[in-house]
């Protein structure tokens, strides 16, 4: 014990201690060296592991990315199917020449036979129908027939006073086919009634016109002379 506290040689006591000294750092920088290398060694392990993916608890093997490639194969277009029209089925229509006739459905004339008369002659008056459209048949009578003459402004005979001038008939109207009536005139004035004896027509310029459901002919003029 003495011996460490004192050294013993032939040098100086200073040498002895330096030496001591110098193995004493030696020493701890070794221990220093090796609690690094050990240390380190710890941390290089807490790295890796903490680097490591998740293991996969359920066992399955991992799911692979999804491909972003673009598939060559082109792409299958689908052609529309046409669904086929059902046929219509036929409907049973009426001939042009069963409709029954409306005013809209024809034009009216009225001529007089003669474009000239002595005053007091009779004269009749030609009523004719002519399709608008596709043809249709008339039904004529005092109802839906009227013819009038006048005078100016002066009424001197008209169908709706002498009803049994207009006799009932059914016209076939289709274009190419003649359609009238006559009706006759006695040459003389009307009153309600048709009364018998009324004054003669005197001489001048007449004109007749003829209406048919609300279908007014054209004016046409003839002289009493």
């Amino acid at each position: 014990m003495s011996s460490l506290l004192r050294p013993v040689g032939h040098l100086p006591a200073s040498v002895y201690w330096f030496r001591r000294g110098l193995v004493l750092a030696v020493v701890v920088v070794l221990i220093f060296l090796i609690s690094r290398l050990f240390a380190g060694g710890g941390d290089d392990t807490k790295d890796a592991a903490s680097t490591d993916p998740q293991p996969n608890p359920s066992g399955a093997p991992p799911a692979s990315a999804p491909s972003t490639s673009l598939s060559s194969t082109p792409a299958t277009t689908e052609t529309p199917t046409e669904t086929p029209t059902p046929t219509p089925k036929p409907t049973k229509t009426t001939p042009p020449g069963d409709q029954p006739c409306k005013g809209s459905d024809v034009r009216v004339a009225a001529l007089p036979a003669n474009r000239k008369i002595a005053s007091g002659s009779a004269l009749n008056f030609v009523v004719q129908l002519t399709p608008s459209g596709d043809g249709c048949k008339a039904t004529v009578g005092p109802d839906r027939l009227t013819v009038t003459v006048t005078s100016g402004k002066d009424l001197i005979w008209s169908s709706t006073q002498c009803e049994k001038a207009i006799q009932t008939a059914t016209l076939i109207v289709a274009k190419g086919k003649q359609a009238a009536v006559t009706v006759p005139w006695n040459g003389q004035r009307s009153r309600p009634g048709c009364l018998p004896g009324q004054p003669v027509a005197k001489p001048g310029t007449y004109v007749v016109k003829a209406e048919y459901d609300g279908q007014l002919s054209g004016a046409q003029a003839f002289l009493v002379v």
